[in-house]
């Protein structure tokens, strides 16, 4: 028990009362394990190295600029507007891409990878002709209708016809398009593919480049889906023609 003095003044003088006894409470003091219980150390932070700043910043750049050339069109889509647009400096864009026509061949690119990482699975145990076709077609027809890729890479090629530096910038990246397409139509990663299965990559991807330009002049996506699947019928069919021709 401790000890607690109540003291008083009276009148002059200053008048001490007898202690009394209050309760101790020992819940009111600090556990002795309190006093050594550290605060438990966070996660170490893991500094972003210059590899990563510098994939941000490419980031940035390829986004703004497939932004731009769908909305605003491949002339517009200048470097001072894409570095505005991705919020980095003029030196920041230069330093990655020193020219527009290096920026252009990097969307394309972009838009290569994003095919190859949707066709891959959709086709994957796709043995037999139709259900690869199938399965291409429609991998194609998510690629031209979500997102702004496919536009973008519309304005691109486009803009090839009266820009030299641009075509000679993005024509191997539109070959390697191109070769991908043929092959995973022809259902072999080796082997010369037939001259038929070139002709059939063509003419689906002149119909897609159409749907395209059917979305930007806001043709409703219901009518260009039943138009889609007319033309599935057609490649379909054309397709197992060439397969039963082809030794």
């Amino acid at each position: 028990m401790l000890s607690i003095r109540r003291q008083r003044w009276e009148g002059d003088s200053f008048r001490v009362e007898v202690p009394v006894k209050a309760p101790f409470n020992p819940g009111t003091l600090p556990q002795l394990s309190d006093l050594f219980r550290m605060p438990a150390s966070p996660p170490p932070v893991r500094r972003r190295t210059q590899a990563d700043r510098s994939a941000t910043t490419r980031t940035k750049i390829i986004q703004a600029t497939v932004t731009l050339l769908q909305t605003q069109g491949y002339a517009a889509t200048t470097i001072q507007r894409i570095a505005k647009a991705a919020g980095v400096s003029l030196g920041a864009l230069q330093h990655h891409y020193p020219a527009k026509a290096q920026i252009m061949a990097m969307v394309l690119r972009h838009y290569a990878l994003k095919r190859t990482r949707l066709y891959r699975p959709a086709m994957q145990h796709k043995s037999e002709p139709e259900q690869r076709v199938d399965a291409m077609l429609e991998a194609m027809w998510t690629l031209v209708t979500e997102g702004p890729d496919f536009i973008a890479t519309v304005e691109i090629e486009l803009a090839r016809r009266s820009d030299p530096e641009l075509a000679a910038a993005t024509a191997p990246v539109l070959a390697r398009i191109d070769q991908f397409m043929t092959r995973w139509l022809f259902g072999r990663e080796r082997g010369q593919p037939d001259p038929q299965f070139v002709t059939l990559r063509l003419l689906n991807s002149t119909f897609l480049r159409g749907v395209a330009i059917e979305i930007a002049r806001g043709t409703p996506l219901s009518d260009l889906k039943e138009a889609y699947q007319i033309w599935c019928g057609f490649s379909r069919a054309e397709l197992l023609k060439i397969v039963q021709e082809t030794p």
